[in-house]
């Protein structure tokens, strides 16, 4: 496409997955005026940020990558370095990284009524000039949530960071650590703090339910026979295939529907024969809610590590820190050298770290009131051109399929607009009105929302996942360009 000054131009705001999804997407379309913003010294996103020891992704490597874009995959499940080098070897590929803009925070995306672009403020001050669409990609597992006695400046003199903060070069070996948390990212740093601390105790809130991950590298045979394109997107379509099945009407999230039931027997049995020589164990690590009303935690070596005589489990969680420690709700001190902070993300709050405007000026996170919600998590009324990667209730498996479906979206809509020479894409309220109402009727039958998980917001509303599979939200997509998307 022809450029024109002030014209034409796309940002996209972060250069993770779904960043680099958006991108792909808009240069198959021939839009090359593009330019993305990332806030950090380096793309990857979630796998810039989260190199905490251990780091590594739950789902198969064969799903949780480009389809159109297959590797050399050196075990069953990557590792955060390995998946940052795919996505480097990506953005190199597609010749994206020239057009990225590192260091850039944006703190403001405003809609102008008169042109119908946008103004993209960043932290430097930078005039950026204007945009006719923006696209977000800032996910919504970015915002570390760090327990209120953690905020600011606390007496504690040793070293304390997030997993998703994890300062470089920092080990645990030889240390006293203490680690708050029983979710993925705790589960994943006690199995490498049990190998390389002196001491580890381990808070714990409430225990998650676990299954085994089977994590294996290939043979050198496997990923041979992987390198041919027929095997590889055999395997692909295999894994898709699974998950999909899973998810249909969300029946692994639905109390006596048969993907529920059967999996939560095996993590169950799981449990059971991992800590059958530690009853007192077993009980700390049984989970009181309905399997799967939270996100449910892979390993193979937790429960392992439990057993190590060098872990403690305490069964509550911490209080607050003296200069030495940690103390738990019942007022006992842990002295501790080290504290890691696996508490997770502020993920109710989607798009927390900037400033929306749209048409009148009207600000999206008051318009949300607490309850953010688009049509397929993508657009919201009165917010035209703007697009969220990874929004509002589209969090599901496989992740990089619902990547790769809003990318497309977004970049054939703003081709149409563009061709056909209009200035302005919008979706209908009513429309998003009765999508919303329906999807919540979907998730109420789900146990998402009978317990607290980070999958609901501050008023109990679920506003993060997605109540079908991935065919049906891709299907969802191209009823919405026919039905639900008008351009002015």
């Amino acid at each position: 496409m022809k450029k024109s000054a002030g014209e034409h131009r796309v940002a996209i705001i972060g250069a993770g997955f779904s960043g680099l999804a958006a991108a792909i997407a808009l240069i198959k379309q021939g839009i090359e005026d593009f330019v993305i913003f990332e806030q950090e010294a380096g793309l990857g996103g979630t796998w810039w940020n989260n190199h905490y020891p251990g780091a590594e992704v739950d789902l198969e490597s064969h799903i949780y990558s480009f389809s159109f874009e297959p590797y050399d995959w050196s075990g069953i499940y990557a590792t955060q370095e390995e998946l940052l080098d795919y996505l480097n070897h990506v953005a190199k590929k597609w010749q994206v990284v020239k057009r990225i803009r590192f260091g850039e925070k944006v703190e403001q995306v405003a809609w102008n009524d008169a042109d119908h672009q946008y103004t993209v403020t960043t932290a430097s001050g930078e005039d950026h000039g204007r945009f006719c669409a923006v696209i977000s990609a800032v996910g919504f597992l970015n915002v570390p949530l760090l327990p209120p006695f953690a905020r600011g400046e606390t007496p504690f003199k040793g070293v304390q960071c997030h997993t998703s903060r994890w300062p470089h070069g920092l080990e645990m070996t030889g240390k006293r650590v203490g680690i708050l948390g029983t979710g993925s990212s705790a589960v994943q740093v006690v199995t490498e703090a049990e190998r390389q601390a002196e001491d580890v105790t381990i808070f714990q809130l409430e225990p998650n339910w676990i299954l085994p991950k089977g994590s294996l590298a290939f043979t050198e045979k496997e990923r041979r026979w992987f390198k041919l394109p027929l095997i590889y997107w055999w395997k692909r379509a295999q894994l898709y295939w699974r998950y999909d099945m899973r998810q249909w009407f969300a029946g692994h999230a639905r109390a006596g529907w048969k993907a529920n039931k059967s999996r939560a027997e095996a993590a169950l049995a799981y449990l059971k024969e991992s800590l059958a020589d530690r009853p007192d164990l077993l009980e700390l690590a049984t989970p009181k809610f309905p399997f799967e009303a939270r996100r449910t935690v892979l390993s193979d070596t937790y429960y392992d590590s439990l057993k190590s005589p060098k872990v403690h489990l305490v069964p509550h969680g911490a209080q607050s820190l003296t200069e030495t420690g940690i103390v738990d709700s019942t007022g006992k001190e842990y002295p501790v050298d080290m504290i890691v902070y696996a508490t997770g993300f502020d993920a109710a709050n989607y798009l927390c770290t900037l400033q929306v405007k749209g048409i009148g000026g009207r600000d999206l996170h008051q318009q949300w009131a607490g309850e953010p919600e688009a049509l397929l998590g993508m657009m919201v009324p009165g917010f035209p051109n703007f697009f969220m990667m990874y929004g509002p209730n589209t969090n599901s498996v496989p992740l990089v399929t619902f990547y790769e479906a809003q990318a497309s979206f977004a970049a054939s809509m703003i081709k149409t607009m563009i061709r056909r020479g209009k200035t302005m894409i919008d979706v209908k309220p009513e429309a998003t009105q009765r999508f919303n109402k329906w999807l919540q009727n979907l998730l109420s039958k789900t146990v998402w929302g009978t317990t607290s998980n980070y999958f609901r917001a501050g008023t109990g509303k679920i506003v993060s996942q997605w109540p079908l599979n991935a065919t049906s939200y891709i299907a969802g997509l191209k009823l919405a360009k026919l039905f639900a998307v008008r351009m002015r």
